[in-house]
């Protein structure tokens, strides 16, 4: 007699929806609700059939950042999967991280059994009432841009599907997808057509372009024209346009959080400057929520300001009051492009203006150049060791194409980047994210050298051990840099910038602030088979950082134990 075939279970189908939709891993933490997951994945390998690849991270903090930092650097949708309400509250820093840095994550998590009795999937453990909300996707609500919840008989396959879609347009954020137990133990019965073979997500919307002709008048019309940026150079063809837009037409560049614009770039004036924002006489703000702090500095009153992007309005922040005499939305990166060729004909006959311009600006970025010289010279012998001087020796040492994740680390200005995913950072300040998305980065990019730059605050904040774990189990070898000052210099700063002449700004010791005694980090790696050091003496730096990266380069993971002063960035 032959024995009748077992019906594939949507969880199973919710598998092959995923690796249909683009999806290729899956950072997972699980639980009680994964049985069906489970059960689908192993039915699914015995058949020899293709099914996304599951890597176990034990928190779904790590989890989160790791999908964070695999998008970043492969422009691929990522997935994270974790348990029910408890692991989604797990990963709400790193979910509001992914919102404000426009990350594609679907999160799922399963659902506590609905049903008490008469269902395979049914509550059989006592925690399973426990874990149950009135409404779990409102925990995630605020912070994504679609969410949702399995029902039974419902197609999963267009479910995923638009999921994924909508991850993937733009602006690029989170989604949500809640999956019961029950839901996912059903019997398929239909899944619904698989995704076409198209690009995931709408394509993005061209700026107009009358706006944009209005925005080159404006621009040919100034004398000292500044554009200022956010994340518009987070594709190698925006970063590229920024560039040679730039250089063309002699118009200085602030960078922002992100690379848009190599270091070397003689119109790069790195971070916004009191003195450049007040010589503008034309803004434009590519794609930047904040693009200067008004309590610190102010626009010319009679500057005019153009801003451009997928939402120049960035309607997801509830308060942001920026001037604005022209909002253009639209992918920054075709805006670049487009304005390039239409500045050529603009500025034509304005050669002398062009030129006195690049002259104003070259003098100014020799003038930037010179004080970063003169800050690497002072700093180089200090110890506590300066961040400074750290960054200045990862730029000797480090391959051009290597990857610096930074969180609290090494200060950006002083660090030489080339390409538009060779540096990430975090937007929305949920710190713990650095460790993380440097795994996701090196499983997105194995053959690049992945380097992570984070405050012994943000290590720890990073839940270290999970993270080592997966790095030693994924053979994904990093080499992690605590900036070990054992203090939270962020909460420090904050309180002499309120409080410059307070009682607080004449103590040494702060409360809430310092984290003395400091731990021995390096340990930590130790733990889960990789090399660790404490470096305190700046003279053996380099050296130590060439023995790291070879470390790194045979396949173990490196974690330094750099104990710095405070940061001047």
């Amino acid at each position: 007699m032959t024995e009748s075939k077992k019906p594939a279970s949507v969880g199973e189908a919710y598998l092959r929806a995923l690796l249909a939709s683009g999806v290729k891993h899956v950072f997972a933490n699980g639980g009680t609700d994964f049985a069906p997951i489970i059960e689908g994945l192993v039915q699914m390998k015995g058949r020899g059939e293709a099914a996304p690849n599951f890597i176990t991270v034990p928190h779904e903090n790590v989890a989160i950042a790791m999908a964070q930092g695999y998008s970043k650097v492969s422009g691929e949708p990522s997935c994270v999967m974790v348990h029910v309400n408890v692991g989604t509250a797990n990963t709400i820093c790193g979910l509001m991280n992914a919102a404000r840095d426009n990350v594609p994550v679907l999160l799922a998590a399963g659902r506590t059994p609905l049903t008490e009795t008469g269902h395979i999937g049914s509550r059989d453990v006592p925690i399973h009432w426990a874990q149950e909300n009135f409404d779990q996707n409102g925990i995630v609500r605020e912070h994504v841009k679609w969410d949702y919840e399995l029902r039974h008989g419902q197609p999963i396959n267009t479910i995923v599907s638009r999921a994924i879609d909508i991850a993937m347009s733009e602006p690029r954020g989170p989604v949500y997808l809640s999956l019961p137990r029950e839901a996912l133990g059903d019997d398929l019965v239909d899944a619904g057509p698989l995704p076409r073979v198209t690009p995931v997500g709408a394509v993005p919307a061209a700026p107009a372009l009358e706006a944009l002709e209005q925005a080159a008048d404006m621009i040919a019309h100034a004398q000292m024209p500044i554009i200022i940026t956010g994340r518009s150079g987070t594709s190698p063809g925006a970063f590229e346009a920024l560039g040679s837009l730039a250089l063309d037409h002699a118009i200085a560049v602030a960078s922002g959080p992100a690379p848009n614009i190599a270091s070397a770039n003689p119109m790069n004036l790195g971070l916004l400057s009191k003195q450049l924002l007040e010589s503008a006489d034309l803004i434009v703000v590519l794609d930047s929520p904040v693009p200067w702090v008004p309590r610190n500095m102010q626009p010319n009153p009679n500057a005019k300001v153009i801003h451009i992007g997928h939402d120049p309005l960035f309607h997801t922040y509830p308060m942001r009051g920026f001037p604005m005499d022209l909002a253009i939305a639209g992918a920054p990166g075709t805006a670049i492009v487009m304005l390039r060729e239409m500045l050529k004909g603009k500025l034509r006959d304005k050669a002398a203006v062009v030129d006195a311009r690049r002259a104003r600006i070259m003098e100014m970025r020799a003038k930037i150049d010179e004080f970063r010289k003169g800050m690497i010279e002072k700093m180089s012998s200090n110890a506590p060791i300066s961040p400074i001087y750290v960054a200045h020796c990862l730029n000797q040492v480090k391959n051009e194409d290597a990857i610096i994740v930074e969180e609290l680390g090494a200060p950006y200005p002083f660090l030489d980047i080339t390409r538009h995913d060779s540096f990430i950072t975090g937007a929305s300040g949920a710190l713990g994210m650095g460790i993380g998305q440097a795994l996701g980065a090196k499983l997105a990019a194995p053959h690049r050298q992945v380097i992570t730059t984070v405050g012994d605050g943000s290590y720890m904040f990073g839940v270290p051990l999970a993270a080592h774990y997966v790095s030693r189990a994924e053979k994904l070898p990093t080499l992690t840099m605590v900036f070990n000052n054992s203090q939270w210099f962020a909460v420090r700063r904050a309180t002499m910038s309120m409080y410059p002449d307070g009682d607080a700004a004449k103590q040494n010791s702060l409360p809430v602030v310092d984290l003395a005694p400091s731990p021995d980090f390096e340990k930590v790696a130790e733990s889960c088979g990789g090399h660790g050091e404490r470096v305190e003496d700046p003279a053996k730096l380099i050296p130590a950082l060439e023995r790291a990266l070879r470390k790194v380069e045979d396949g173990q993971q490196v974690l330094f134990n750099v104990v710095t002063g405070l940061r001047q960035y």
